[in-house]
């Protein structure tokens, strides 16, 4: 099983919600961010903005902050991963 955040999980080929066992259908459109993306902080920081605005939860705030906090620290600590989204053309 790979963890990809605290709400979601990967068994086998499938998709899963931790919180309640549901298998993420494969029509649903799914984004995926990579740490090396740096891009990918002020993107959350903004996508923070709309949560707040949107009025959600505490729990929902805590685990974009987290999120947040964690790439951070892979920014801060490989720097040298660090990149323009598409720089590499798929290669």
């Amino acid at each position: 099983m790979r963890v990809l955040d605290a709400k979601f999980h990967i068994e086998g080929d499938k998709l899963i919600k931790t919180s309640n066992g549901q298998e993420v259908p494969l029509e649903e459109p799914l984004c995926l961010f990579r740490g090396r993306d740096r891009l990918v902080i002020p993107l959350m920081e903004y996508y923070r903005q709309l949560c707040v605005a949107d009025g959600c939860n505490d729990h929902q705030m805590a685990l974009v902050d987290q999120r947040i906090e964690m790439f951070r620290a892979f920014a801060r600590d490989y720097p040298e991963r660090m990149k323009q989204p598409g720089i590499t053309r798929g290669l």
